[in-house]
């Protein structure tokens, strides 16, 4: 799902393409990892960069995690294209649920799993 924060009239043709190429590749590559998976973007604050958000869940429980990463629009429009500057966005926001999902993996049991599990400690 893609949540929009931006008029999509200020996005020109090539970097909307962009957009959603990489956008529908970050899914695909994250169907299987994420339980639910929103991609949202739109300008930052300060309106000089494209700010690409992901919120997702690990679990049954919906613990809800977001991730953030800001592209500068002068990246967007570089003469070779937007392609470099959403590649890397993209990958950055996969390195973001990696990262989450490992430290959910080393995170101290909550008292509820403790005693499901038969344990004390």
């Amino acid at each position: 799902m893609t949540a929009m924060t931006i008029r999509p009239s200020l996005l020109d043709d090539d970097i909307a393409a962009a957009f959603e190429r990489e956008k529908s590749l970050f899914m695909a590559r994250n169907t299987e990892r994420c339980g639910h998976l929103l991609v949202r973007f739109g300008l930052d604050e300060a309106d000089i960069g494209f700010a690409i958000s992901a919120a997702f869940t690990l679990d049954e429980a919906r613990n809800w995690q977001q991730i953030e990463v800001t592209v500068p629009l002068a990246e967007l429009r570089r003469e070779g294209g937007p392609d470099h500057g959403l590649i890397s966005a993209f990958g950055e926001l996969d390195e973001g649920i990696s990262a989450a999902r490992i430290a959910r993996l080393f995170a101290p049991l909550s008292v509820a799993q403790r005693m499901a599990g038969g344990r004390r400690d």
